[in-house]
């Protein structure tokens, strides 16, 4: 039996097809695939949903503990402003309550905290991903501030109630400004993004700064301003303060919740830092980036 030669267009059908991939790195300064976030976007909704389940799935009190540990540090602050009389030092006509506003400055810290914490420690805790697949690494860092933000909702739900507690029992309602919340949760999701590039990069080429981290954390509190009023600050000492770009997102949250009066050099300082923190964030990830796998 013979087989007749097959012709150009015959052997095309009968072999594989073979597609030619160039893998090249991306030019700019950042190099950023933004095509592959966007493509790969179900990946990192995997990925927070993964840390969630992990996160709770094994407590004796589940999810119970995303409403319990943000109550006890209110209780806790919110006993030491009591006890200290931080009241006395809060701006605003009238002023607001002191647990409403150690709570007002708690949420949007809490969910900075665990930025720098569970995203500053998100590469060398995946390591194990990092060298057996591939896929997106600033997916990581980006996963552990998703879980953040669910923690985040959590607390929010717990501030809307301590508001409406206070609605009936004294009588305040919340200022008009509280439509400004939404631009300071994107200041706050720009200081949280480029806190987690910036600390996930550096820990996995310097391990010592994981033992630095929890201590910029408890540091960190007290130079926010988080629950401490401004106007106990010294004025020489309140411009130093507003250096720090955490300051304006704390104070800010205040004000548009609480009527307090705005901080426009804490918020200015805030806008830019913040602004610039995210681009150095990723500009240094991407820069370290190719040595991730090597000595993760």
């Amino acid at each position: 039996m013979e087989i007749a030669a097959t012709t150009p267009l015959s052997a095309a059908l009968l072999e594989p097809e073979l597609q030619e991939i160039h893998i090249r790195p991306r030019r700019g300064w950042i190099g950023v695939n933004w095509h592959e976030l966007v493509r790969y976007r179900e990946l990192l909704s995997y990925l927070v949903w993964r840390d969630v389940k992990v996160k709770y799935k094994q407590a004796m009190l589940g999810v119970a503990w995303g409403v319990i540990l943000p109550l006890m540090s209110l209780a806790i602050y919110g006993g030491v402003a009591m006890a200290a009389k931080f009241g006395d030092h809060l701006a605003g006509n009238p002023k607001p309550p002191i647990l409403l506003w150690m709570f007002a400055g708690l949420v949007p810290w809490m969910f900075l905290q665990r930025a720098i914490n569970d995203g500053g420690m998100s590469l060398v805790s995946n390591q194990a991903l990092m060298t057996k697949i591939y896929l997106p690494r600033l997916y990581i860092p980006l996963s552990a501030l998703g879980n953040a933000l669910v923690d985040m909702v959590i607390n929010v739900f717990l501030l809307f109630g301590l508001g409406l507690y206070y609605f009936v029992s004294v009588g305040w309602t919340p200022s008009w400004q509280i439509v400004f919340c939404l631009p300071m949760m994107l200041l706050l999701a720009v200081a949280a993004m480029g806190l987690s590039f910036s600390l996930s990069a550096a820990t996995i080429l310097y391990r010592d700064l994981r033992f630095l981290i929890p201590f910029l954390t408890q540091f960190g509190m007290w130079l926010s301003a988080v629950i401490t009023p401004l106007a106990m600050f010294p004025p020489k000492v309140q411009f130093w303060v507003a250096l720090n770009p955490l300051t304006g997102i704390i104070s800010g949250f205040r004000s548009a919740i609480l009527g307090e009066p705005w901080q426009f050099l804490h918020l200015g300082s805030s806008i830019v830092l913040c602004s610039a923190l995210l681009v150095f964030g990723i500009f240094y990830f991407k820069r370290v980036e190719r040595l991730f796998a090597d000595i993760a």
